[in-house]
């Protein structure tokens, strides 16, 4: 159909293989490859990255640009 059509090939593969996965049984799982430790190193670094925010953002802004 014409709105078959205006898929991309790409997202019609990914389509295609998402299917062949659920109708195999194997189902979705977003967690694979993340585990706990992963996460909380995630989590740690975002916490290290705000304290790295300067206090003066608008001289921050101006060293940013020179």
């Amino acid at each position: 159909t014409m709105r078959r059509n205006c898929i991309k090939p790409e997202l019609m593969e990914a389509l295609q293989m998402l299917k062949f996965s659920v109708k195999a049984g194997r189902g979705l799982d977003f967690t694979a490859g993340t585990s706990k430790k992963a996460e909380v190193m995630r989590m740690e670094l975002a916490a290290t990255d705000q304290t790295l925010i300067p206090e003066d953002k608008t001289a921050f802004i101006a060293h940013l640009m020179s």
